[in-house]
C-alpha cells in the first residue's frame, strides 16, 4: 500500500449471533482502502487474537461500477476461505457504525458473491450450501474428542471440515477435548481443518460444537460457516428447510437457519458493538 495512504485503520469489534454483549462469538472487523501484504493482514489477526478477524475494502477500489465489499478473514494462525460470524460482525459495522443508506449489502469472497440484508434488528446472509458426504472418522480424533461411539461422520472438502454426530446433546455438551491430542492427531489423509460435533436436541432442531485447533482456533464460541455443513446434513435427517439451532460453547449462540429454493442458505442473527478504534500498523 502507498506510504501516502497509510492512515490509521478503522477497528471494531463486534460479537456476534448475540444481541447482549460479552455473548455470541466476538469478531474483529477492519477497513481498507485497499489490502495491505498478506503478511501484515496475518500479523493484526495475530494481535487481535479472536477467533476471526474480517477485513473490508469499501465498494469501488474494484472500478467505478464495484458495489461490492471485498472480504477476507483471518485466524491467529491462517486465512480461511468463508467466515459466519465475522460476515455478519462486518454487516452489523456497516449498518450501524457506518450507517449506510443500505439495507442489503453484497462481498466478493474467495467463496464467491455473499450478500447481507437488514430484517429489523437482524441480519440475514446469504451463504453458499456445503453438504458433507459420508466419511470415516480417524481414531484419533475420536480418542482426542473423547468419544468412544458416534451416530454417523460425514465430511464437506469445500468447507474443510469433518462432522461427526453424537447420541444425545447432553453428552456433547459435557465433551472436554484434549487439544494438544488433537493437533498431533492422524487425520488418516481427509481434508479437514475443524471438527462439528452435532447432536439432536429438545429446544432446538440441533446443537453443536466446533473444535479447530488445526486453524488456532480450539473452540469458536459460534460458527455461521459451520452452518452451511450443518444445514444440509440435518435437512437430510429431519426432511425439513428451517431450523433453530444452538452452538453449545461456553458463551453459547442462537441461529436461525432457512435452506432457500436457490438452494442456498440463510443464516439469521443479531449483532451489538463491544468497542471502536483505530489500529496503527504502519509504524
Amino acid at each position: 500500500m502507498p506510504a501516502k495512504n497509510r492512515s490509521p485503520v478503522p477497528l471494531f469489534q463486534v460479537d456476534a449471533f448475540t444481541s447482549k454483549p460479552f455473548r455470541g462469538n466476538p469478531a474483529a472487523v477492519c477497513l481498507f482502502e485497499e489490502f495491505p501484504e498478506d503478511h501484515l493482514l496475518k500479523d493484526i489477526a495475530a494481535e487481535m487474537n479472536l477467533s476471526e478477524t474480517a477485513f473490508l475494502v469499501h465498494p469501488g477500489h474494484g472500478g467505478p461500477s464495484s458495489t461490492a465489499y471485498e472480504i477476507r478473514w483471518f485466524t491467529p494462525t491462517v486465512e480461511v476461505p468463508l467466515c459466519g460470524h465475522a460476515t455478519l460482525a462486518a454487516s452489523h459495522v456497516i449498518f450501524n457504525e457506518l450507517q449506510e443508506a443500505r439495507d442489503n449489502i453484497e462481498y466478493a469472497s474467495k467463496s464467491g458473491r455473499l450478500s447481507a440484508r437488514r430484517e429489523g434488528k437482524a441480519i440475514t446472509l446469504d451463504f453458499p450450501l456445503n453438504p458433507p458426504k459420508v466419511s470415516s472418522c480417524p481414531k484419533d480424533v475420536l480418542k482426542a474428542l473423547g468419544i468412544d461411539k458416534f451416530n454417523a461422520a460425514a465430511i464437506s472438502e469445500t468447507a474443510e471440515m469433518l462432522l461427526v454426530e453424537v447420541e444425545s446433546e447432553e453428552f456433547l455438551r459435557s465433551l472436554s477435548p484434549d487439544m494438544s491430542a488433537l493437533v498431533e492427531s492422524n487425520r488418516e489423509g481427509l481434508p479437514f481443518e475443524g471438527v462439528i460435533v452435532t447432536a439432536p436436541s429438545k429446544n432446538y432442531d440441533f446443537v453443536s460444537r466446533y473444535f479447530g485447533p488445526w486453524e488456532g482456533i480450539d473452540e469458536d464460541p459460534v460458527t455461521g460457516s459451520a452452518h452451511t455443513v450443518l444445514a444440509p446434513y440435518w435437512s437430510q435427517k429431519l426432511s425439513k428447510n428451517e431450523f433453530r439451532s444452538f452452538q453449545a460453547s461456553k458463551r453459547g449462540g442462537e441461529l436461525s437457519l432457512r435452506i432457500s429454493e436457490r438452494n442456498r442458505l440463510d443464516i439469521i442473527g443479531e449483532a451489538c458493538t463491544v468497542f471502536m478504534g483505530k489500529l496503527f500498523p504502519w509504524q
